[in-house]
């Protein structure tokens, strides 16, 4: 896992402090990555090898004209004055960058005839600090950058949006974002994610881990979820049986095809046994269900592991379903469960939280968790705002609900879990597009409920799911082909 921190300002400063290093430093450090980015990954033609800079007022446009003094020797450079520099490093560094004979031009000079031979455009105009809403003769310019085929590479964070990822009109849509000293949560949220392309940590004069240590405050807001923490179901002992991995439960309603689903990627992620119940249903038709998977019309005596909602329905008799899964989890609070989809508009969800919130996983996307927040008292709130405030709700429902495993779904779905004493939040970036089909929430559920079915705890089961399913999707190269039974397949090939 990696560290992301709401606002690095904090650490800027108590790293000066604690290692005697100067502004000054720690901008040369800041404008030699930028420099080591654009010599890696971009390739220079002899009639288009100009580097285009857009520099602000403050710091970010300080280490914008110390890049272009530092690259001035070696490419073609331009520099673009968006705002008249104001920060004393700002107009210091551009002094320096005029002697080294860099052209430099304000906002009144630009043409699209400079974005004709300009190999990359690096944005150096706001940083963390950006708020409100974008100058409009600069969002003219950075609406012309982003339509042209070239490298665009964003210093710390790209222009336009905020601290909370809020993204305003016109922001700059980078193809690799250069992050300075520790990486920051605003790029890891759903609306930026299609602004900030890949994202890497720059070392500002000391090793990254010292950076973060500088500080005697805890200022890490959450964890960034690597592959390496993927701990997938494989089996090295020998002398097992379908028993050893668990039954799990699906409850079966009237879209049969999300229980089938959720059956599947259980059976393919190590479940040992999976039934599908239709609840006190006679007449539920199972005939199309895979032979490999069992069904029945009430709960079986030996259960592992229980997931319910998705497909299960919202009418008074799919409340009484549902009804009668809380009653049988309150009075067996040893067996683990996942919650997903029509279970969120249903108000008994709140009395079975209060009574028990322990071993238990819940799914929402944005309009479920709205429901969801609404039903479980929290206020009304758009969807907009489950989305742009979501790592504010997760805390705060978790809090609420300490030890239940709240999975936020959404570009970068997001994790929280409170045990008591201490609140993690947990980002996962690795899905793609190819995910947004229906039946991919299904298939979530159902890796979730076989890694519960096998003794995995909440917490880890989710991380897991979440990562296997992210990561499957990178199995296939088609981004919109990808259906639920491709997806399951790819989790195989993991």
């Amino acid at each position: 896992m990696q560290n992301l921190y709401l606002d690095t300002r904090k650490l800027d400063e108590s790293c000066r402090e604690a290692y005697g290093l100067t502004d000054e430093i720690m901008m040369e450090n800041a404008a030699a990555a930028l420099e080591n980015a654009i010599g890696e990954r971009v390739k220079f033609e002899p009639l288009k090898n100009r580097v285009l800079i857009l520099c602000g007022s403050g710091n970010n446009g300080a280490d914008g004209y110390t890049l272009a003094r530092r690259l001035r020797i070696h490419y073609d450079v331009v520099v673009f004055e968006c705002t008249e520099p104001k920060s004393p490093l700002c107009i210091l560094q551009k002094s320096r960058a005029e002697k080294c004979g860099t052209r430099i031009f304000t906002l009144e000079d630009f043409t699209l005839e400079f974005l004709e031979s300009t190999a990359v455009i690096v944005d150096c105009i706001y940083g963390i600090g950006f708020h409100g809403l974008l100058d409009e003769k600069i969002r003219t310019v950075l609406n012309d950058v982003n339509d042209i085929m070239t490298y665009r590479i964003a210093c710390d964070i790209p222009t336009g949006i905020d601290i909370d990822g809020k993204v305003a009109n016109g922001a700059f849509k980078a193809d690799l974002t250069v992050t300075m000293g520790a990486l920051k949560l605003c790029l890891y949220q759903d609306v930026a994610k299609d602004f900030v392309g890949e994202v890497v940590c720059a070392d500002l004069g000391v090793g990254r881990r010292l950076f973060e240590n500088s500080s005697n405050f805890p200022l890490k807001k959450a964890n960034l979820l690597e592959e390496s923490d993927m701990m997938l179901p494989h089996r090295n002992n020998s002398f097992v049986n379908k028993g050893t991995f668990g039954h799990v439960v699906i409850a079966y309603g009237k879209k049969t095809g999300a229980a089938k689903i959720a059956g599947e990627a259980a059976l393919n992620f190590g479940a040992g046994l999976v039934t599908l119940v239709a609840l006190d249903n006679e007449d539920a038709d199972f005939s199309s269900v895979s032979e490999e998977i069992m069904t029945s019309t009430s709960i079986p005596q030996k259960v592992s592991a229980i997931a319910f909602g998705m497909g299960l329905g919202r009418d008074e008799k799919d409340g009484e379903t549902i009804q009668k899964y809380f009653d049988f989890l309150t009075a067996n609070e040893e067996i683990p469960c996942i919650i997903d989809a029509d279970v969120f508009y249903f108000d008994g969800i709140a009395e079975f939280l209060n009574k028990r919130c322990k071993k238990v996983v819940l799914t929402p996307h944005p309009k479920e968790f709205q429901s969801l927040l609404k039903i479980c008292g929290f206020g009304e709130y758009s969807i907009e705002d489950c989305i742009m405030k979501r790592t504010m709700l997760i805390e705060e429902f978790c809090k609420k609900y300490p030890k239940c495993v709240l999975l936020v779904k959404g570009t970068n779905p997001m994790i929280g879990y409170f045990d008591g004493r201490k609140y993690n939040l947990y980002v996962n970036n690795f899905g793609r597009p190819n995910l947004a089909k229906a039946g991919s929430g299904d298939v979530l559920s159902g890796l979730i409920v076989a890694l519960l079915s096998q003794k995995y705890k909440c917490l880890d089961a989710t991380g897991t799911a979440s990562l296997a399913h992210a990561l499957a999707s990178h199995k296939i190269d088609c981004d919109y082909a990808l259906t639920p039974k491709k997806l399951i397949e790819c989790v195989t090939k993991l």
